[in-house]
C-alpha cells in the first residue's frame, strides 16, 4: 500500500519559475501588447470603407463601435507594452541585466 496520507503534494512543492521563465513570461505580455497595437492600426481603417460604401443608420452605428473597438485596442496594447517594459526594467534590476537571457 501507498502512504498517500504523508506524501509530499505535488502541487505544494512548487518552486519559483527559473530567471529564464520569468523572462519569457516578460516578453511575451511585451508581444502581445505590439501585437494588439499593430492589428489596432491595421484592422482600423476597416470603417473608413463601410463609411464610403455608404452610410445607413445600421452602418454608421457599426462603423462607430469598430472604431470604439480600434481605439479600445490601440490604448490597451500600449499599455500592456508599457507594464510589460516597466516589469522587465524591475526584474532586470532585481537579477540583473543579462539575467534569464538563453546564450
Amino acid at each position: 500500500m501507498v502512504d498517500t496520507e504523508n506524501a509530499p503534494d505535488r502541487h505544494q512543492e512548487r518552486s519559483a519559475p527559473l530567471l529564464i521563465q520569468q523572462r519569457m513570461a516578460l516578453q511575451r505580455r511585451r508581444n502581445r501588447g505590439v501585437y494588439t497595437v499593430i492589428s489596432s492600426v491595421v484592422i482600423g481603417p476597416w470603417v473608413v470603407l463601410v463609411l464610403v460604401d455608404g452610410a445607413g443608420p445600421w452602418q454608421l452605428l457599426g462603423a462607430a463601435v469598430w472604431f470604439a473597438g480600434t481605439i479600445a485596442g490601440v490604448v490597451i496594447g500600449i499599455r500592456e507594452v508599457v507594464l510589460a517594459v516597466r516589469a522587465t526594467r524591475a526584474f532586470e534590476a532585481e537579477h540583473g541585466r543579462d539575467a534569464g537571457i538563453q546564450r
